[in-house]
């Protein structure tokens, strides 16, 4: 038999989700929408830092004001990462 979870180990298991109860839906998702789009943009922008990396152009790499170490090392980051 399975005895049911109290409330506050709830609170202590996903403190996130519960702290949203009394936003609207409507933010909820355009909130989700948001990081979403974040991510996407973050995973492009990494993605594109690598091929300029990877291609040692080194001019383009000097116009944005890092090494090529520096480019890899973040282009590296999860994009969930800031």
């Amino acid at each position: 038999m399975s005895t049911p979870i109290a409330r506050s180990s709830l609170r202590d298991i996903a403190p996130r989700a519960l702290s949203h109860s009394n936003t609207p839906v409507w933010r909820l998702i355009a909130s989700a929408r948001l990081t979403v789009a974040q991510w996407l943009a973050r995973s492009r922008q990494r993605q594109a830092l690598r091929e300029i990396a990877e291609r040692n152009d080194f001019h383009l790499l000097k116009d944005i004001g890092v090494s090529q170490e520096e480019a890899l090392r973040e282009a590296d980051k999860p994009f969930w990462r800031r």
